[in-house]
């Protein structure tokens, strides 16, 4: 059956496929990553996850370390690793080859980012196991601004209680995805209780218009920072 918007994709990006790709606009302006316009298309034009974008580039700036919890392809982590400023990277990700995909995919714009990053196998949880880990475990002795990127479609209030140390005692922030109302919840009152400030990031008035493809009835973003 005749689809115009595919016909339109197609005319625009070329055919679909996995192709490494320049981006044009948003985080990874300029940087190589692989896109299949088919499903993917608002990556490569800087529409993917837009509405939070401001706020990853000012938390950046604060930080000296990151933590993208949720690594999947490295699409945070490259940026992370672009950043001057951050000089450690943890990626957590339980799929080893979609962590295959993010080292080849930073290690294709600059082989030396890949030094910065530290690569780690496993679910993020509340408990340490061959499978699981927590954020304490991972960032214990680190003392520098770390910033957390976390996107695990579910596990959000189980990472944050294995990271009430290093939330309570360090120098945090964070930016969370999450999959229902519940959770949101969940994860601003684990936030609240170790004084940290929660600003709820909705989608944008334009998501009617040109949608990402969310399919679950409440999908967005939550910042949060200390008070003090």
């Amino acid at each position: 059956m005749f689809n115009p918007k595919t016909l339109v994709k197609n005319t625009v990006f070329g055919p679909p496929g996995v192709r490494m790709r320049t981006i044009r606009h948003g985080l990874l302006r300029g940087r190589k990553f692989p896109i299949d316009t088919a499903n993917m298309s608002m990556r490569l034009v800087g529409l993917w996850e837009t509405e939070i974008v401001g706020a990853v580039r000012r938390l950046a700036r604060q930080a000296t370390v990151a933590c993208d919890v949720g690594a999947n392809n490295g699409w945070y982590t490259l940026y992370f690793a672009t950043c001057p400023n951050i000089r450690r990277i943890f990626a957590i990700e339980p799929d080893s080859a979609l962590l295959k995909e993010a080292r080849e995919n930073i290690s294709c714009n600059d082989p030396a980012m890949v030094e910065k990053v530290t690569i780690i196998e496993k679910f993020v949880g509340d408990r340490d196991d061959d499978q699981w880990c927590k954020l304490d475990t991972v960032l214990r002795g680190v003392n520098e601004p770390i910033l957390f990127k976390i996107d695990i479609d579910g596990g959000e209030v189980d990472a944050l209680r294995g990271a009430r140390s290093i939330l309570k005692t360090g120098r945090c922030a964070l930016m969370i995805e999450t999959h229902s109302a519940e959770l949101e919840q969940g994860c601003i009152r684990e936030l609240q209780e170790l004084g940290y400030r929660t600003t709820i990031i909705k989608n944008g008035w334009y998501r009617a218009i040109i949608p990402e493809h969310r399919p679950i009835a409440l999908n967005r973003w939550l910042s949060a920072e200390r008070d003090s």
